[in-house]
């Protein structure tokens, strides 16, 4: 028998759970009419009816459903219809994890649990909740267990605030210990990440003025889609949304496809993994300046108690976040006010110590030591950079004995290419490079690890607008650089780079005096050479009666050295013109092949002379070897070389000329097995007045002017020219690489001496010629006249002017420099004197600038020749004249 009869109504009727019980329909439950309940059932009843505890029973084989007022409210919808159910159709889903528990009661054991997680329904909805709960199992008058007894207590707000103050407790010890945003931003993200088992959660920083907002550090559980450095509009919440984070609330999202307040942004978030939103926003004084967002991948309610616990998260780092800005705007602002006074001493302490440094290498290495203990970092290192081979070079190390020299070249791709680059637009700084997208990609970041750089500031300085040279500044440590100390890094770089430029320019400048000394007295030995034999010469010409061979001897003799002399002031004049700029090169179209010729045949009477063998390497292609150019100034250029190298080769050696061609180049290279070129003496072999060795007997001669000459022709045709040498007595080769012409337009210029005719004489002329010096005017007089020409010489203008008049002259040759009225004057009033105005007018002077060039084209002349004048071309000038009559 399940019980006895016996009156229900003795269960009393208080309450809604006895109306109940009264008016329940018993007929179909197994344990039958109250009535026919025995008395431990009808005592257990009445027990948990009185009681103010959440309690229930299960009596009998199917475990019949009985329980209070105070546990009706835990079963939620089930209610009543629970009352007489078996238990295990009460709770289907939850049977598997009561049943071993009813189980130990019904054999007997009562049994006992504290902080029960359990997920239970409230007004519809479910949560979940925590409770302490106790089994016991319940006799009948016999003493065999006939059901259980379960007393429950309810312990989620407990469990929940205990929960909270643990969460708390760990986001408090884990944040006090941070002193950069960035870690805190990050310690957030994870927090929140793991507390909420979310999918991902990230920190963006809103800017309301552009209305904008940056993702600026997010964390993911899984794979998933990174959203680190993405910009959007703060519009994309929606007008609702945002107007709820800016009154300070949490916007919770359960469904982001469902959700009203996201207008057609809904779909975009669930396809980034973020079906469910929790937006915990950072409102100062109004205005929104950022959030901590989580995201689920599912949809999912966000109850009171996680919003809670995430908004202790949440405000908890707002707190630390301004905590550490207020400590670093305080110690800025205690620092600024301490250090600035320190920084004017540190620059006048360094402005004294680079007055008294004289070597560029101990202004790099007194600067950068005394920069970084004043900054007290890691590492102060210079670096020079190679803008076209991607490369930087460090030297000049400060280090604190924590970290490495950096000491070597690297290529620039190692630390970033465009960090290079970007230099160009002023001094680069980084608080911390590992979080940094400039330097804490998988490409660079792992190498600034390996050097321990975690934070930096790099200065260039730039030349013509290139980049050359960098000062870096390095810590090991994250590192906020405020704007005081990177303009007195700035400070520091430029005062170095200005006192290295001081003392390289002071070291140019007594390097260009000694030179100066010494070309002064090697042109004063020069031009006493020639002036000697001419000056036997013209005494031997005096001697005796006039001896055929004798004044045959002597002229060739003064010829020679005429000739010299004339030689070294061309040289001068032309080195002049060139570093000037002054001179201005043909473009014509030239086959190099032609240039060598011409060049080897000027310079083979020395190379015979000499006896060496010469050796000839030319490309045999007709159309490869073309280049666009100054005839005359290519083949100048390798003249010299060539010259060179005979000259700097003992006799019977060996020359040797190569030209081959490239893609983009036609290459020149002259080589001999001469004296050679020192090392020491190889990086000045083209300045100015620069020879490889100078004796007292001057045995090789000349001003030191060719290869410098050479140097300035070339770049001006856009090439280049360097020499290489193996040392003293070893030889040496010079190259010229030309930009080679690919396309032809026109025939190459001839540009030899067989392409320019120059006709003779072929009549008497009547000439005059007016020069002040006399001695210079009767040699010339004497040489035209000797060509069968009639010569009037006079010294002064105003009798030229005057016999202008009363005689015809074919020709005219006028000194500039005269007395009283210069060559240009005279010129010009010859023009107009009746009879003269069609005549050839021929410039003779000592100056051969192009500016003289010009002013006597101006003034009227057809021709103009540089004393000592060019007998050849002179008499082709009068070859043409007498053509024309």
């Amino acid at each position: 028998m399940e019980a006895t009869a016996c009156d229900f109504h003795l269960l009393g009727s208080a309450g809604a759970i006895r109306a109940g019980y009264h008016h329940h329909d018993w007929s179909a439950s197994p344990l039958g009419p109250p009535e026919s309940w025995c008395s431990a059932l009808r005592n257990a009843a009445s027990l948990i009816l009185e009681s103010e505890f959440p309690m229930y029973l299960a009596w009998g084989p199917r475990l019949t459903l009985l329980y209070n007022a105070a546990f009706a409210p835990l079963l939620d919808v089930a209610h009543p219809d629970a009352l007489g159910m078996p238990l295990a159709e009460v709770w289907p889903a939850r049977w598997s994890g009561m049943k071993p528990l009813v189980e130990r009661a019904l054999a007997g054991h009562a049994t006992y649990g504290e902080d029960v997680p359990t997920a239970v329904t409230r007004d519809g909805n479910p949560y979940d909740g925590w409770f302490t709960i106790a089994y016991s199992p319940l006799r009948d008058e016999h003493g065999k267990v006939r059901g259980v007894l379960c007393v429950t207590s309810e312990t989620t707000q407990r469990v929940q605030l205990e929960r909270r103050h643990a969460v708390q407790l760990q986001v408090v010890d884990s944040l006090r210990r941070l002193h950069h945003p960035a870690d805190i931003v990050e310690c957030a993200c994870t927090l929140l990440g793991q507390q909420l088992d979310l999918s991902s959660t990230c920190y963006v920083e809103a800017d309301e003025t552009d209305n904008t907002f940056e993702v600026v550090h997010d964390w993911l559980r899984d794979e998933g889609v990174a959203l680190a450095g993405r910009r959007a509009r703060l519009d994309d919440f929606g007008p609702q949304a945002l107007a709820l984070l800016r009154t300070g609330a949490p916007l919770a999202v359960r469904d982001a496809l469902l959700d009203p307040r996201l207008p057609q942004r809904g779909d975009r978030y669930a396809a980034a993994g973020a079906r469910a939103i929790l937006v915990l926003p950072k409102v100062r004084r109004g205005k929104l300046l950022g959030a901590l967002v989580g995201h689920a991948s599912q949809a999912r309610d966000w109850d009171e108690e996680t919003q809670r616990l995430a908004t202790d998260i949440a405000e908890r780092s707002w707190e630390a976040l301004d905590r550490v800005r207020a400590e670093q705007a305080l110690r800025d602002a205690v620092a600024r006010q301490t250090t600035l006074l320190d920084m004017n001493e540190f620059r006048l302490e360094v402005s004294d110590v680079l007055r008294r440094l004289d070597d560029p290498n101990e202004i790099f290495l007194r600067t950068g030591a005394m920069l970084g203990r004043f900054l007290q970092v890691s590492r102060v290192v210079y670096g020079d950079y190679d803008a076209d081979k991607q490369i930087v070079t460090f030297h000049s190390n400060y280090t604190d004995g924590m970290v490495a020299e950096l000491n070597g070249t690297f290529p620039a791709a190692l630390f970033g290419n465009a960090n290079f680059a970007s230099l160009s637009q002023g001094t680069w700084v980084s608080s911390d490079l590992q979080r940094d997208a400039r330097t804490g990609g998988p490409d660079t970041w792992p190498h600034f690890v390996s050097l321990q750089i975690r934070a930096g500031v790099m200065v260039p300085l730039s030349c013509n607008g290139a980049l050359t040279s960098c000062m870096f500044i390095n810590d090991n440590l994250p590192r906020l650089w405020n704007a005081d100390i990177v303009r007195l890094i700035e400070d520091v770089a430029e005062r170095a780079w200005s006192a290295v430029e001081r003392v390289r320019a002071e070291d140019a400048l007594r390097l260009a005096d000694r030179r100066k000394d010494e070309f002064l007295a090697m042109l004063a030995h020069e031009l006493r050479n020639p002036l000697a034999p001419i000056a036997a010469a013209a005494q031997l010409l005096n001697m005796g009666p006039p001896d055929g061979a004798r004044v045959e001897r002597t002229s060739a003799i003064i010829a020679r050295q005429v000739a010299h002399m004339t030689g070294l002031i061309d040289d001068l004049l032309d080195v002049s013109r060139v570093t000037r700029g002054l001179v201005v090169l043909a473009r014509d179209e030239v086959d190099l092949r032609s240039v060598v010729a011409d060049a080897v045949e000027q310079v083979r009477p020395l190379i015979e002379g000499r006896r060496h063998q010469l050796e000839l390497h030319v490309a045999p292609a007709p159309d490869a070897a073309f280049v666009q150019g100054d005839y005359k100034r290519l083949v100048q250029i390798l003249a010299n070389l060539l010259n060179n190298a005979a000259k700097y080769t003992p006799e019977g050696g060996r020359l040797a000329v190569w030209m081959g061609v490239s893609n983009d180049q036609v290459l020149v290279s002259v080589s001999d097995t001469g004296i050679g070129i020192s090392a020491e003496l190889l990086p000045t072999v083209f300045d100015l007045f620069s020879q490889a060795e100078r004796t007292p007997d001057r045995a090789q001669g000349g001003l030191g002017l060719g290869l410098a000459l050479v140097k300035s022709l070339v770049e001006l045709h856009g090439g280049m020219v360097t020499v290489t040498s193996e040392g003293r007595n070893k030889g040496s080769e010079f190259t010229v690489r030309l930009p080679r012409l690919r396309t032809r337009t026109a025939p190459a210029a001839c540009g030899t001496a067989a392409c320019a005719g120059a006709g003779s004489a072929t009549r008497s002329l009547n000439l005059m010629l007016v020069d002040d010096n006399v001695d210079a005017a009767m040699t010339l007089g004497l040489l035209l006249e000797s060509a069968g020409h009639a010569v009037t010489v006079l010294h002064n203008p105003a009798d030229a002017l005057a016999r202008a008049g009363e005689a015809r002259y074919d020709a005219f040759l006028l000194d500039i420099g005269l007395p009283g009225m210069n060559g240009y004057e005279l010129a010009r009033r010859l023009r107009k004197v009746p009879g003269a105005e069609h005549a050839t007018l021929a410039a003779i002077t000592g100056y051969g600038q192009q500016s003289d060039q010009a002013s006597a084209a101006y003034a009227g002349f057809d021709s103009y020749f540089v004393k000592p004048v060019d007998a050849d071309r002179l008499f082709a000038l009068l070859g043409q004249v007498a053509a024309k009559i």
